[in-house]
């Protein structure tokens, strides 16, 4: 279980419903830029600091081990997820992490993103974090009384 955000191409007069729908039939054949994909990995260097990086014939990807924050690039879309390991100040700060990273992937891929846990925009979710940390308080919370074990409720 994880918290996502989606970049995919989106007209004006589309809304994220339809975006997400057209993407998600989209093949998403072909190689993804390798220059926006450099701008990417500067941007996430600079955000959560060193990375694993992947590749394939038709994606690349990128690991935060320490936080668990992967950033996902395909030819017409990219995805960010983090797992729901956190809670509290820690949430507030992965936050803050995803939303800078998300805006890189905005301006380097032209893609919009969306938020889909507090449904916006990522342009608007970012002025409003504590919507996506209220998110991890709430799963956080219901691991706990499931007893299920994450870094945020383990002893």
């Amino acid at each position: 279980m994880s918290y996502d955000l989606m970049f995919v191409p989106k007209s004006d007069d589309q809304s994220w419903d339809e975006a997400l729908a057209a993407a998600e039939q989209d093949d998403n054949s072909g190689r993804p830029s390798p220059e926006v994909w450099a701008s990417l990995v500067a941007a996430a260097r600079q955000v959560l600091g060193e990375v694993s990086v992947s590749d394939s014939e038709s994606s690349y990807e990128l690991d935060h081990s320490p936080t668990g924050i992967q950033l996902s690039y395909y030819a017409r879309e990219a995805d960010i997820t983090v797992p729901y390991w956190y809670s509290g100040e820690r949430a507030r700060a992965i936050v803050s992490s995803i939303y800078q990273l998300a805006s890189a992937v905005e301006k380097a891929t032209g893609f919009p993103g969306y938020d889909p846990q507090v449904d916006l925009p990522v342009t608007e979710a970012t002025d409003r974090p504590e919507l996506a940390v209220d998110s991890f308080d709430q799963v956080a919370a219901s691991f706990a009384e499931r007893g299920i074990t994450s870094p945020s409720n383990a002893s």
